[in-house]
């Protein structure tokens, strides 16, 4: 490759004896990867290492899909039998086998307080899993093919899903039952992103578009235009407030407010992408693509805005400006960046009220619009170690966990000061009259008898 190109090929080597099926960066280090073979192994591997650092074997059936834990310490991986494993990292032995579905597992997810994971199967079933009691605590059933993305929302109380069936459904872990089906895109899902600091929702799909949506009103605020291939992966690039879109044939960022302009492109040739992650202190995004045996590991040279000019962006790489967007030539990309300067209607896109910024471990979601912060009681005592609370019963009649964050009690004083509790907007607390009417074909069951909870009915989601 030139120089001139703003995205290469880091490393391409065989991960596996028969065709490589998966690939999953880890979040803490972003250096971290797993793969998953048709060889029934999953092999772990560094950034920049041609071998890998360990080989995990016992597998029953090839390797479908998995995912790292946050702290890179427990993998859990889902395989065509419809088991899955989890497999503690440092000891490098597995921890236990969970059997819930009947065909493939098709994709697996971790809940961001750790301890519990989201599978999602081809037999069209959502699972949620408690790894401390190594049993699943909820099905959802309402999608009509294969599961192939999973993502929890930042607060935790969430879960979108998106299916072969072309629908993105979001569900409710504290009530138990869907919340909203997003049903807009005219080919199977393929990705799903939240937001972190606001409340919006991107999704990819094989109709070859990306959509943006709020989620104050679960209606589409925004879709690109029609691309040449489908959309593989997409991704919030918070600090430029802009979205990435990954296909076949091209990277793309859009502003989050108008996905009808596309601030900065460029050509791509990976084929079978599998994950992606922004390494934002260094504008570069790190990907990750299987073909055959091989695992392909690319970086990509983003585009950041230009300090000098509100909504502009300058190339990282300057060799790169010869060829102007997509790879056209100068003259043409000159013509592209003065359309682009042309004032248009900006997509209306429903905001969270502007926040201070965060520091580091802050959600912006535990920030309610219009609700004042709930004070600390000072001076507080040295927190314990942090936790997280579940729990199953019946909330409303209807089956549910409940998810909340505290703190161990220091054993220096009895009193402690407590965190604010999480709570979706206000508007979204009561359901709408819509949602309590029941629709057979979507349902949750609980299996909480395993946990010694009351038990709990079916129940159909609304």
């Amino acid at each position: 490759m030139s120089s001139g190109r703003r995205i290469w090929k880091l490393q391409d080597y065989v991960a596996h004896s028969g065709r490589a099926i998966c690939a999953r960066l880890g979040e803490k280090s972003g250096q971290v990867l797993a793969t998953g073979g048709e060889d029934k192994k999953v092999n772990i591997w560094k950034v920049g290492k041609p071998n890998a650092m360990m080989s995990l074997q016992g597998h029953t059936s090839p390797v479908e899909c998995l995912v790292f834990d946050k702290q890179e310490e427990v993998l859990v991986v889902g395989c065509a039998g419809g088991s899955m494993q989890v497999w503690n990292l440092e000891y490098r032995k597995m921890a236990g086998t969970l059997a819930g579905h009947r065909t493939a597992c098709s994709a697996v997810e971790f809940h961001p307080y750790g301890e519990f994971f989201a599978s999602g199967s081809v037999d069209t079933n959502l699972k949620i899993w408690d790894l401390r009691r190594k049993s699943c605590i909820q099905t959802y059933k309402g999608h009509t093919g294969p599961i192939n993305s999973i993502r929890f929302s930042p607060h935790g109380r969430w879960v979108a899903t998106g299916g072969q069936d072309n629908q993105v459904k979001i569900w409710d872990l504290t009530a138990g039952k869907l919340m909203r089906d997003l049903d807009e895109h005219t080919a199977a899902i393929t990705s799903i992103a939240f937001h972190p600091k606001e409340y919006l929702l991107a999704t990819g799909s094989a109709d070859r578009t990306m959509k943006m949506w709020s989620l104050e009103t679960f209606q589409s605020v925004g879709s690109t235009d029609l691309g040449a291939t489908p959309v593989q992966a997409v991704k919030f690039w918070v600090e430029e407030q802009a979205v990435i879109a990954a296909s076949q044939d091209a990277l793309r960022v859009y502003p989050t407010d108008n996905l009808g302009t596309v601030t900065d492109a460029c050509e791509v040739d990976w084929r079978g992408l599998q994950d992606t992650r922004l390494i934002a202190n260094e504008e570069k995004l790190l990907a990750l693509s299987t073909e055959g045996t091989q695992l392909g590991i690319w970086v990509a040279e983003l585009a950041r805005k230009d300090a000098t000019g509100p909504g502009q962006f300058s190339r990282i790489s300057a060799a790169a400006g010869a060829r102007g967007r997509s790879g056209q030539p100068a003259a043409a990309a000159a013509a592209s960046a003065a359309a682009a300067q042309t004032p248009t209607a900006p997509t209306p896109v429903s905001r969270r009220p502007t926040v201070k910024p965060l520091s580091d471990g802050e959600d912006d979601w535990e920030d309610v619009p219009h609700q004042q912060p709930v004070p600390v009681q000072a001076p507080a005592p040295a927190p314990g170690p942090a936790g997280v609370g579940v729990g199953c019963g019946n909330v409303g009649n209807v089956g549910g966990i409940g998810i909340g964050i505290g703190m161990e009690p220091s054993t220096s004083s009895s009193s402690t000061a407590k965190p604010p509790q999480l709570q979706p907007p206000p508007h979204l607390q009561q359901q709408p009259p819509s949602l309590q009417r029941a629709n057979t074909g979507q349902s949750v069951a609980s299996d909480s008898q395993e946990l010694g909870a009351p038990p709990m009915r079916s129940v159909s989601s609304a």
